[in-house]
């Protein structure tokens, strides 16, 4: 379904189904990205007020220990709010990086590195974030989605 101000619904027969396609994301249309989320009932219908987006991020290096769904939702934690990770990082089944979904605030920098203290080192351990799509912002004002020009 679409509304007449660019916004797409999708209705899925489960939720297996809504998260396989939320998951495989980010998706182009039209050589432009578009951004996929869950809905929920507080979603305004503006894209001028959009400022939280989902956007897939990729942990390189992340210890085994960190590799657990408290561990992926504390290391994601520290860039936004984590809404989920794909089937083979839960799964480790692939472990050259581990692969989240969070939710970002794009009013605000992009979280790129940290340091967070693990209970297996006395040493900070030293993550850098690998975003797989970061939203434009406008050159002039620096506002997500939006041309001043």
């Amino acid at each position: 379904m679409t509304t007449a101000n660019g916004f797409w619904l999708f209705r899925f027969k489960t939720e297996d189904q809504m998260l396989a396609v939320l998951e495989r994301g980010p998706w182009m249309f039209g050589g432009k990205t578009m951004i996929l989320q869950q809905w929920s009932p507080c979603f305004i219908f503006d894209k001028n007020r959009i400022s939280k987006l989902p956007v897939w991020i990729r942990f390189h290096g992340l210890p085994f220990s960190l590799w657990s769904r408290k561990g992926l939702s504390v290391v994601a934690s520290r860039v936004g709010r984590p809404l989920s990770c794909d089937e083979q990082t839960y799964c480790c089944t692939r472990l050259d990086y581990a692969r989240v979904c969070v939710e970002v605030d794009a009013s605000q920098p992009f979280v790129t590195q940290f340091d967070i203290n693990t209970p297996f080192s006395d040493e900070p351990l030293h993550l850098t974030v690998e975003y797989e799509w970061i939203p434009p912002r406008c050159d002039k004002c620096k506002v997500f989605g939006h041309n001043c020009s």
